[in-house]
């Protein structure tokens, strides 16, 4: 029995072993192709000062000459010196690769980023003007180009780089619409950040490896290009000497001597090669070690009112009758929460409770306008009285952050990987108190030192990846307070964390409410935090609000069947040795929805009333509200 456990420390070692070399394999490939690369930028852009004579000077007693110690590379077939005409040729072919790489990542990066993060109207024409470039005859147009430009060199690469773009722009909008649907873009979003900052900061930085390995990928490709514009003999006039016409000129006299051919087909395929190998390598090291990679639209019921303060001031947060809903292949719409009612009023804790699927994560973030990127809202959300259903992105960035904060489930997905967390902190706060830099720098602190971080001076100056999960969420509740908000939307934002940091996090939160007097919408499906925090709960299943009640009369007794079921299968409840006690069967999905009681299929109380019409949510008693037609003769006790 003990062999085994003798060998495998061999194996992981050996393993390590093989992987090591093929590492330093990867970096040296890597080095070789730079370097490579850089001698031949050097040697051509320098040619005039090294080339030891001119480009058109002839030997007519070494024709079709091997190396020699006068011409290191031989001759052509009308005596003239191979090195120097390659080498200032090449100053012509490489100019023409750096002008069609230049513009195409520069054209198609920008029109990628900005169609990929604008999507809709504008994703779909620049999307088609992308096709039409790539459907164009490459070789016709440029041959067309060539008779009319007398064989401009830069108007071809020119072209050569426009039309290379649309590749170009399809890789980056792909990366953007997918780094867009990242949950620290959201964040980002929800608190506040305007969508220039979101896309400067966020966005933009992860891109750059991406620009890199574009520019050597269309590089390799403008040079296969630009020679065989000059095989063709449509780039520089002869005798000018290019990479392309060399080639040329070499295949003529290939019966007689091969050597004309070696030198420029060596030099083409070398930096052909060493293109791709850095494009190559660089694309194994971003996926090997990154990850590559909205806001709904809103639409307001026709009779919702105008904006207009119309509460009395008790209630900060009012949802009146929200309903969400995403459009499908066929047409059709599938909804996803109905009709939900909830309000919240300063300093109060309101605990959004449910099932997975139950609709409380789109409940709450439906309030900061960012649920699904083609999600119809129809209802009523309302900000001390402000309507903020149907304003306008810009409308909408002030209230983010600065009035209704977002503190999501999962910290590391929050914070964007490539910024130090004193640096998104201070972002935040200069986007919504106006202060400049030091003055940014200084509440950073101050606010990591408000959620209890030891200290805040190290902890600001590391990247998200450096601290734990528990101190990332304390920088998570920091950004959410950057703004001085009056709500805080958490969702499950202690699901992540162990028991004794989420303890931490729960206390925090509780102190902050006391301190600042903040409102707090607080999903979970944990009834213990909702014991411990909460004031107000509101259970939620399949898309509706089933229950809401004060938190004491919820644990005193359930008048909905769902809640009653919730309850009992509460972890905390149950006894050590006994087994463990669950709801049968599962949270319908949107768009199968029964027509009558939601719950009836899992209910143990159902009767044939439950399933024949849709229940409506009646009072039941002061502050409590049940979807229920046998609530009155389930009640408290009959749980």
């Amino acid at each position: 029995m003990a062999e085994p456990a003798r060998k495998a420390p061999v194996a992981t070692a050996e393993r390590a072993a093989v992987r090591k070399p093929r590492v330093w394999r990867r970096w040296a490939l890597l080095a070789v192709a730079l370097g490579w690369l850089a001698l031949v930028l050097t040697a051509t852009f320098a040619a005039p000062l090294i080339a030891p004579f001119g480009p058109n000077e002839q030997d007519a007693a070494a024709l079709l000459q091997g190396p020699s110690a006068e011409h290191l590379l031989g001759t052509d077939n009308l005596g003239r010196d191979l090195l120097s005409r390659l080498l200032l040729g090449g100053r012509v072919t490489m100019t023409g690769v750096l002008l069609a790489t230049t513009v195409a990542v520069v054209l198609g990066s920008l029109i990628g980023v900005t169609a990929g993060y604008l999507s809709g109207l504008v994703d779909s024409l620049l999307a088609a003007v992308a096709d039409i470039l790539m459907s164009i005859p490459v070789v016709v147009i440029l041959v067309s180009i060539a008779a009319v430009t007398s064989r401009n060199v830069t108007v071809l690469m020119l072209t050569v780089g426009v039309l290379g773009s649309a590749g170009v722009f399809r890789v980056f909008r792909a990366a953007t619409l997918e780094l867009r649907q990242e949950l620290f873009v959201t964040a980002a979003r929800a608190s506040g950040l305007s969508g220039f900052g979101i896309l400067r900061r966020h966005i933009l930085p992860r891109l750059g490896a991406l620009v890199f390995i574009q520019a050597a990928v269309i590089a390799s490709l403008a040079l296969v290009t630009q020679v065989g514009l000059g095989f063709l003999n449509i780039d520089v006039a002869p005798p000018a000497p290019s990479w392309g016409n060399m080639v040329a000129t070499a295949s003529q006299t290939i019966y007689a001597s091969v050597w004309p051919l070696v030198a420029p087909g060596l030099a083409i395929a070398l930096t052909v090669l060493a293109f791709s190998l850095v494009g190559d390598i660089a694309q194994r090291t971003r996926t090997g070690h990154a990850r590559q990679v909205g806001l709904g639209k809103v639409r307001r019921r026709a009779s919702a009112p105008e904006p207009a303060k119309t509460d009395d001031g008790s209630r900060v947060l009012v949802l009146d009758g929200v309903s969400v809903s995403v459009p499908t292949a066929d047409g059709g719409a599938v909804t996803l929460i109905d009709d939900v009612s909830i309000d919240v009023r300063p300093g109060e804790i309101v605990g959004l409770v449910g099932e997975s699927g139950a609709g409380k994560s789109v409940t709450a973030r439906t309030v900061l306008g960012v649920a699904a990127g083609d999600a119809r809202v129809s209802g009523s959300i309302r900000y001390r009285g402000v309507e903020l259903l149907g304003a306008d992105e810009r409308a909408l960035a002030k209230v983010r952050g600065g009035e209704i904060a977002f503190v999501g489930q999962d910290p590391m997905v929050s914070l964007s990987p490539t910024i130090r967390v004193g640096a998104q902190l201070a972002e935040a706060v200069r986007t919504h108190r106006g202060v400049g830099r030091k003055r940014a720098a200084e509440i950073a602190l101050d606010l990591l030192a408000q959620v209890r971080i030891p200290d805040p001076a190290a902890v600001a100056a590391r990247y998200p990846h450096e601290i734990s999960g528990g101190m990332a969420q304390r920088v998570v509740i920091a950004l959410a307070l950057a703004g001085e908000p009056s709500v805080i939307i958490a969702d499950e934002p202690t699901t992540a964390l162990d028991v004794s940091v989420q303890m931490q996090i729960l206390d925090l939160l509780r102190s902050l409410r006391e301190e600042r007097s903040l409102a707090m919408v607080f999903v979970t499906h944990d009834w213990g935090v909702v014991a411990d925090l909460c004031d107000r709960a509101v259970v939620m299943y399949a898309g509706q609000v089933v229950e809401t009640a004060p938190v004491a009369d919820l644990f005193r007794g359930s008048r909905h069947p769902y809640s009653a079921a919730l309850r009992e299968a509460d972890p905390h409840l149950q006894q050590p040795g006994t087994r463990l006690r669950t709801i049968a069967g599962q949270v319908p999905a949107p768009g199968s929805w029964p027509t009558g009681c939601r719950f009836a299929g899992r209910c143990r109380h159902a009767a044939d009333v439950c399933a024949a019409a849709p229940i409506t949510l009646t009072a039941h008693e002061p502050g409590r509200e049940v979807r229920c037609v046998r609530a009155d003769e389930i009640g408290p006790g009959s749980d």
